[in-house]
């Protein structure tokens, strides 16, 4: 009974054994580096990086520094997220080695290490660059979270033509799908400067929703006939706060999108200070594709809106409108990223910009039983 409690456990330890050397490898030469930074120097260049690929199983993703201005190669020099990118530079720069571990290639599965060729593979290839200089080489497997720092993760790494693979410490993005890397805000307003939403649709019927002055919660439905009523004020205020924040799913150059001639609807939004988005969703197959606009229309502009930049300044926050330079400003910088893109957006945004006037009156009008 004893020599098989002794045989249980030597079994034990041995299969523990052949696990730890899987992972960390003894050799007949130590391993030095651990402790070190996976790139030293390279903190220091961080702000030198020009561009960045990022190879996965599913495809490439170019980031080139242009003029500095970060940009997606595939989608058509379409403005990259620059938080994403430096957390990523900043991220690589600052990985620390922790401890070697199998420089076995037929180990590299165990912690996704594999070739990124290799049907489905989880490794990450990165590539940062300075000019024609490549300064940091090293693909990503598997992660966990950091027992010394709950704040970072330990990563499985490599870099390439090292078969030596390493644990390192760090915090690097957890997104690598194209669209995660783009800019996705297309545009933001506070719901305090919406002063009024008119929708053309194609059938000549218009929807107009507006409100006075900002200290005004609720937008009015323009055109009501006597005895109609809305189902709830808060279905005519959604077209209004739609716009409040716009993200996008995924983004076309104007020239390469195939839509339909003519577009779902037409939107214009006009703020209190004289801001004008034209809003237009084009039919994509079973999605749309909206294509942006802005501009500055001094007669939309309320009399409580600054004059200028200083008068602006001291306004409370609470309720503060921007001076038609501010305005101008704005509606440059949206041309300048809106111009030749059609961003394709969430259904329900489209639906609930596009409501038509019967879909906010009550239904049961004019067949309740009189008394």
């Amino acid at each position: 009974m004893t020599n098989k409690k002794h045989l249980t456990v030597l079994a034990t330890a041995t299969v523990i054994f052949i696990i730890a050397t899987i992972f960390s490898e003894s050799t007949d030469k130590e391993i030095s580096g651990a402790g070190d930074l996976l790139y030293p120097g390279l903190l220091e260049k961080a702000n030198d990086v020009s561009e960045i690929k990022i190879q996965r199983n599913s495809g490439t993703l170019t980031l080139k520094n242009n003029n500095g201005m970060w940009q997606v190669a595939e989608n058509n020099g379409y403005p990259a997220d620059i938080n994403k990118v430096r957390e990523l530079v900043l991220g690589v720069a600052n990985l620390l080695r922790i401890e070697p571990k199998t420089k076995k290639a037929e180990n590299y599965t165990r912690i996704g290490l594999q070739d990124i060729t290799e049907d489905g593979s989880p490794a990450v290839h990165v590539q940062l660059g300075i000019g024609i200089e490549t300064v940091a080489d090293l693909i990503i497997g598997n992660n966990k979270t950091s027992h010394a720092d709950s704040s970072k993760l330990s990563y499985y790494v490599r870099t390439t033509n090292d078969p030596q693979s390493w644990l390192v410490e760090g915090k690097l993005p957890d997104k690598w799908e194209p669209k995660n890397w783009l800019e996705a805000n297309i545009f933001e307003v506070d719901r305090a400067r919406i002063k009024q939403v008119i929708v053309d649709h194609p059938d000549g019927e218009k929807v107009y929703i507006h409100r006075k002055d900002s200290t005004v919660r609720d937008f009015t439905l323009d055109s009501l006939k006597p005895g109609e009523e809305v189902t709830a004020p808060f279905e005519i205020n959604n077209i209004a706060t739609t716009f409040t924040k716009m993200t996008f799913d995924d983004v076309v150059s104007e020239k390469a999108a195939t839509v339909e001639t003519v577009p779902a609807y037409t939107a214009k939004l006009a703020t209190f200070d004289g801001l004008v988005v034209t809003f237009q969703p084009y039919k994509k197959d079973d999605k749309h594709l909206v294509k942006y606009s802005a501009s500055y229309e001094e007669s939309m502009v309320s009399p409580t809106a600054p004059v200028s930049d200083d008068a602006a300044e001291n306004k409370p926050s609470s309720d503060k409108l921007k001076s038609a330079e501010e305005v101008k400003k704005e509606v440059e910088k949206y041309n300048g990223i809106w111009s030749g893109w059609m961003y394709q957006i969430p259904e329900f945004r489209i639906t609930n910009i596009g409501k038509k006037k019967a879909d906010f009156l009550k239904k049961d009008h004019g067949n309740k039983p009189i008394h």
